[in-house]
């Protein structure tokens, strides 16, 4: 394989983090993409439009509909941006074309469907990779490491805080709907609290939840979740997300406290106040992960965040949800 040929479905804010992380990697070119139409309908005229110009000064290929993406046997990869209830079917017709796959989170919502993604993944020899991009900074990478070398001794309490506000267009859009998002602040944005929490420290034993609508009051689902775990050595933890409130300063991030030390991921790594590292940006993550992708595929290595991983994680979201719900 020379360069990695990728193409991708989801045209939204998204697509343009995808394409810049993996436009700037020598060994990759981004092909095109397909906007998610649902089967059977067209966007509307204006929108056709505006797709077809971004295309155009990007110098894209515009596939009709996903089964065309999919079917261009001149791709090796696939990046699925999607809404949440159309990952499923496209990654099992990705998988059918051999494809090696990308899925945005949360990978499915519906843990019967991982199970069957992950048999089909295995059946049909190609990679599927989590976006769980916030574990490839290397702020995090490196905070594990740490957390492994037992620098900091016994774990006390961490905390996993994030605080922001989204568009009209998000809060009114199919993530206001339970039936299509199936879960609001906690299974979007959430997610990567969640997965972050599960790769630095693992899987908790007990898990609590609360969630609410403060703000966001016409969305079917919750716009702040609480979720408080204890791990199997005594330590406990916290994690908020919500999307109430943007005024944050000070209050979003990752600090990890234990009897020796502490870390904290804010705007940059620190070990007991002293900054390590400041590669935490959304965007940069992007290109880890893009990176990371590209080595998968073309050594097998796993992913730092599995499908297991992505299965923990929704079973996480979902205790913590049927808890509050009690």
């Amino acid at each position: 394989m020379q360069k990695l040929r990728i193409g991708m479905v989801g045209a939204g804010f998204i697509f343009d983090w995808h394409h810049k992380a993996f436009s700037s990697l020598p060994d990759v070119e981004f092909v095109g993409l397909t906007a998610n139409i649902p089967e059977g309908r067209s966007w509307p005229h204006e929108r056709q439009l505006a797709l077809e110009q971004k295309a155009s000064a990007l110098n894209l290929r515009l596939y009709p509909d996903f089964a065309a993406l999919a079917g261009d046997e001149s791709l090796d990869a696939l990046i699925i941006g999607s809404i949440n209830p159309d990952h499923y079917g496209q990654i099992l017709a990705g998988l059918k074309a051999g494809k090696h796959l990308l899925v945005e989170k949360p990978v499915v919502t519906d843990l019967a469907e991982l199970a069957t993604v992950k048999d089909a993944a295995q059946a049909a020899g190609r990679i599927v990779f989590p976006a769980h991009n916030f574990v490839y900074r290397g702020a995090v990478r490196q905070a594990k490491e740490i957390l492994e070398s037992g620098a900091l001794g016994r774990i006390i309490h961490s905390s996993f805080i994030s605080t922001h506000t989204i568009s009209p267009a998000h809060a009114s859009g199919w993530r206001s709907r339970k039936a299509l998002a199936k879960g609001g602040a906690l299974m979007d944005s959430g997610h990567h609290l969640v997965y972050q929490m599960i790769y630095l420290l693992g899987y908790p034993k007990t898990i609590k939840g609360l969630k609410a609508n403060i703000v966001l009051t016409g969305m079917e689902c919750e716009d702040t979740a609480l979720v408080n775990v204890q791990f199997a050595d005594g330590s406990v933890a916290t994690l908020m997300q919500s999307w109430a409130s943007g005024m944050d300063f000070g209050t979003s991030g990752i600090r990890i406290l234990g009897e020796k030390g502490n870390l904290t991921i804010t705007d940059a790594l620190y070990f007991n106040g002293e900054k390590l590292t400041g590669d935490v940006e959304y965007g940069d993550s992007f290109v880890r992960q893009a990176e990371a992708f590209v080595h998968s595929v073309k050594t097998g290595t796993p992913p730092l965040s599995t499908l297991d991983d992505a299965e923990k994680t929704l079973k996480l979201i979902y205790a913590s949800y049927a808890d509050a719900e009690e």
